[in-house]
């Protein structure tokens, strides 16, 4: 059996946005059966978790019989799907190639960016550093948006002919940015967006997700037992 860790709670900005929804996204378009083990602050944490799951004390990890336990989402969306032989190329393929690199451009060339306007609005307290740092990361990260939707060409899909793990991961990644308000000048590109979310696998795994961070709260993550810790 697969199962993969989760946060017990997260705070409304992130809820359906933790990176382990797509871990569930693509099991759900495999068809692979999967349990969800929710974890605290303490747990991530802890030396067990770090020493054999996560070394910086993140999700999500997977973990299935038979197998070393993996971590980073992007490197397990891109294992379930070359070892299910779906929602990617057939092996030495061009598509492979293509989707693989398109996967880490989103999480190296896309994601930092969004994450550096996430920072501002919901981490720095500051409210003269927000505003002079905000102008700043708004640009860059408008500035990656519009070079993606350039690199998209209006196409449905960016690799191929159907849906692959290069769509899951930009859908994923772009959530951030709509959340931020940040597509408004691209509206082909969240049209885009939208469409590959409304795909049943991904409602299932946010669903599930959100159902989850909703039924705990603050107090369930424990985070004022991991302060007394350190």
């Amino acid at each position: 059996m697969i199962s993969i860790t989760a946060m017990k709670w997260a705070p409304p900005f992130a809820s359906g946005q933790v990176r382990d929804h797509r871990v569930r996204w693509i099991l759900n378009e495999v068809g692979w059966p999967y349990e969800v083990r929710l974890v605290d602050a303490p747990t991530m944490k802890s030396p067990g978790y770090m020493t054999d799951l996560q070394p910086f004390g993140q999700l999500p990890v997977l973990e299935e019989d038979g197998r070393p336990p993996l971590f980073e989402s992007g490197a397990i969306v891109l294992d379930v799907a070359m070892r299910a032989g779906r929602c990617i190329g057939a092996e030495g393929t061009a598509e492979r190639a293509a989707a693989i690199q398109w996967v880490v451009a989103g999480l190296n060339s896309i994601e930092p960016f969004l994450f550096n306007v996430a920072e501002v609005e919901y981490f720095m307290e500051d409210e003269a550093a927000k505003a002079a740092r905000r102008p700043v990361v708004v640009s860059e990260a408008k500035k990656r948006l519009e070079m993606l939707e350039q690199a998209r060409g209006g196409r449905d899909w960016f690799v191929g002919e159907s849906f692959t793990v290069a769509d899951l991961m930009f859908a994923s990644i772009l959530k951030i940015a709509d959340r931020l308000e940040l597509l408004g000048e691209l509206p082909a590109l969240a049209a885009w967006q939208k469409a590959i979310l409304a795909r049943p696998a991904h409602v299932k795994a946010e669903r599930d997700q959100m159902a989850e961070i909703a039924r705990h709260s603050p107090a369930d993550m424990r985070y004022d037992a991991l302060r007394k810790e350190s």
